[in-house]
């Protein structure tokens, strides 16, 4: 999405953060002063807004659910160690590879998850997009919904949603597409009921694959093996097995 706006660039955020100040006089209670401060003094934090959105107004309107959000899910203080060494060390969450055009891949094997783990594992997705989005803010990822290994027992609708809501609310400017790979035929109906409650343009960023319809996307010298790839990969943590945190 892209603003309607022509203004110049640094015209165009000023005339954003003064609205957005406007807009939370009244209630600076309900956002965190930090992400306050970054949206007042980070150019392209503000900027992943405006793109995002189809208005200013709509820009405006999208930052303050996304910092009230953030605040209830005190997306600033969560870490390693509040969220659980042994989360990151499941290998639930990686990053991977590109995609065809370029993004970077994040992996996540939903499969693997159990029910009763969901506020862990919506804070463990939080954390990646956070830190993928502070180091690169502006790039965009492709994100693969591995759900190998899902059964009715651990399948979540309520978490599937807040997967996509991360990506078209509160992650803005991040999303190239989400691949749900590999979903097991018993849960179709469980996505028909999920694809229902999505708006038309985030089921137009959400496909459905398995092997052979993951190559549309993605080559094979940037798979897995157990992707039908190239890639002999074996997550280990820590450190990430990834490059994000080198110098650029």
């Amino acid at each position: 999405m892209a603003s309607e706006d022509t203004k110049s660039g640094s015209e165009h955020v000023a005339y954003f953060r003064d609205a957005f100040n406007k807009e939370i006089k009244d209630c600076k209670d309900s956002v965190d002063t930090r992400d306050v401060e970054r949206l007042m003094n980070d150019a392209e934090y503000a900027t992943l807004f405006l793109n995002w959105s189809k208005s200013d107004e709509d820009a405006v309107n999208l930052a303050v659910k996304c910092l009230k959000w953030r605040l209830t899910k005190k997306v600033n203080d969560l870490t390693i160690e509040n969220i659980g060494e042994e989360a990151f060390k499941a290998g639930h969450l990686f990053l991977l590879g590109q995609s065809k055009k370029g993004s970077r891949i994040l992996h996540f094997r939903t499969g693997m998850l159990d029910k009763k783990d969901r506020e862990r594992s919506m804070n463990l997705l939080i954390f990646w997009l956070e830190r993928i989005q502070r180091k690169e803010p502006g790039e965009l990822i492709t994100f693969i919904m591995d759900t190998t290994g899902t059964s009715m027992r651990n399948s979540d609708m309520a978490f599937t949603t807040f997967i996509i809501e991360c990506f078209t609310t509160y992650f803005p400017s991040m999303l190239e597409r989400i691949i749900i790979y590999n979903l097991p035929t018993l849960l179709n109906s469980i996505w028909k009921l999920v694809s229902k409650m999505l708006s038309a343009e985030q089921r137009e960023a959400t496909v459905l694959c398995g092997k052979e319809g993951l190559k549309q996307y993605i080559d094979v010298e940037n798979l897995p093996e157990s992707m039908g790839g190239k890639v002999n990969f074996e997550y280990s943590f820590p450190p990430f097995p990834d490059d994000l945190d080198n110098d650029q």
